[in-house]
């Protein structure tokens, strides 16, 4: 049966909670959080998944490789048209392909006026509001932190965001929520009540790979949350593998910290085979994914990274990445990358990056091909709202840039996302195949 989830980043259907609280259906609950506590059932629970693909909407806008924290436009209006169309004509990598003398008056949204201007190579390019973006790369959400897919017996979960509040009630990928305050629980009353909901939620879900019936609580609520899980896991002859789990590479000061935190770890065990799963994440800083290759190889030190190229017009801005030896940098031997259409941007620069220092046998994509994105903005701001337009292609150290039909899986290597089984489980299927290749030399 198939499965293909589309991963949320700014719009991350992300249901986003001490003393007795009452829920919103007037039902008592000690705490505002609690744990789940389930109980193993003694016939097997019987389960409804979804008999077709189903889909985890994904928004435009998380496409995005940024170069640093977006400039100003020093302008006031509430949409600064000219200053759109200014940067179209000059900065935008495709400015040659801008119309001539456009009148640009008419449009009444920046998205509007981006679609008709743009490259039809341009698949990315986009205007957000200031408030959200801030809110994005400062790892802030609201709500309950996880997003779910409705089926006949309530709402599947495929997605669990790391430390927001449904990660620490321990729901999981791979539940089904069944009932939301005694009620049968859908997807729209879920985010109906992530969005609004100030008091506790109470749910019970069914937990298929356990055969458990659970009860939790959480109150929706802003909150904080982290892109990355680390995990060391020993295969045979105790060898320690790393895996690297990376949901996104915006975050800037609070994912440099995380990034340090996660190559201590990986560095105290002495991982030189390393299992990164970007299955979901649609990119970011190109300053966060430099940090990351400077923690991949102890090897390269001063050699090429990439380089970011803009237009014939704007040469002087092009800008070339070495690698920087660090304290937590690995001995990299192997590197397995887990990956889906969503895998974008700053996710696909850390691939082709490393496609000139490894074999072909040593850095494997497991999973689908990537989205296809070698490109990337600098990023602009009027006050109001935020531009990202393309301003240039990133080239690894042989040139390449060329993978707009996305960075190809390793041959035998096409594994389908496996949403039963939480990301991080060595039975997932993609994790499965990665460490069957390390052992085997094959995926399957």
């Amino acid at each position: 049966m198939k499965y293909t989830f589309l991963l949320l980043s700014f719009s991350l259907l992300l249901f986003t909670a001490c003393g007795s609280v009452e829920t919103e259906e007037n039902t008592t609950v000690k705490d505002p959080d609690i744990i789940m506590s389930c109980q193993k059932q003694k016939e097997p629970l019987s389960f409804s998944y979804p008999s077709k693909i189903f889909h985890i909407e994904s928004s435009k806008e998380m496409k995005i490789l940024m170069k640093s924290s977006p400039q100003n436009l020093n302008k006031e209006k509430e949409f600064d048209k000219a200053g759109v169309y200014q940067l179209f004509t000059t900065e935008y990598y495709w400015a040659d392909k801008t119309q001539q003398n456009f009148n640009y008056e008419a449009f009444q949204t920046p998205q509007s006026l981006i679609e008709v201007l743009k490259y039809k190579k341009d698949r990315w390019s986009f205007a957000i509001e200031k408030e959200r973006f801030n809110n994005t790369i400062s790892q802030k959400n609201r709500g309950f932190g996880f997003s779910c897919q409705e089926v006949n017996s309530g709402c599947f979960v495929t997605y669990v965001q790391i430390d927001s509040p449904a990660d620490k009630i321990d729901l999981r990928r791979g539940d089904i929520i069944q009932k939301v305050n005694n009620h049968k629980a859908t997807r729209s009353d879920i985010y109906r009540l992530g969005k609004e909901s100030k008091t506790a939620i109470s749910f019970t879900i069914k937990r298929s790979n356990t055969n458990e019936l659970c009860q939790g609580a959480v109150t929706p609520r802003e909150y904080t949350y982290k892109v990355i899980l680390t995990k060391i896991i020993n295969i045979s002859n105790n060898q320690p593998v790393g895996y690297l789990r990376l949901d996104s590479f915006l975050g800037e000061k609070e994912l440099v910290q995380q990034i340090d935190n996660a190559f201590n770890k990986l560095k105290k065990s002495a991982i030189q085979k390393l299992i990164i799963d970007l299955r979901y994440n649609g990119g970011g800083s190109v300053d966060i994914a430099s940090e990351i290759l400077d923690r991949l190889s102890v090897k390269n030190e001063g050699e090429e990274q990439f380089t970011l190229t803009w237009n014939d017009n704007y040469q002087t801005s092009n800008q070339k990445y070495i690698f920087s030896l660090k304290k937590n940098s690995l001995n990299i031997e192997q590197l397995l990358f887990l990956t889906t259409k969503n895998t974008a941007s700053a996710s696909e620069l850390l691939i082709s990056a490393m496609k000139p220092y490894l074999s072909q046998e040593n850095l494997v994509v497991i999973g689908d091909d990537t989205h296809g994105k070698p490109v990337g903005m600098s990023g602009k701001s009027d006050g109001n709202y935020y531009y990202f337009l393309i301003n240039f292609v990133v080239k690894n150290a042989l040139g390449f840039y060329d993978y707009f039909n996305g960075l190809p899986v390793t041959k035998g290597c096409y594994i389908e996302d496996d949403p039963h089984h939480e990301m991080g489980d060595r039975e997932e299927l993609m994790l499965k195949s990665a460490l069957n290749y390390i052992k085997e030399g094959s995926c399957q």
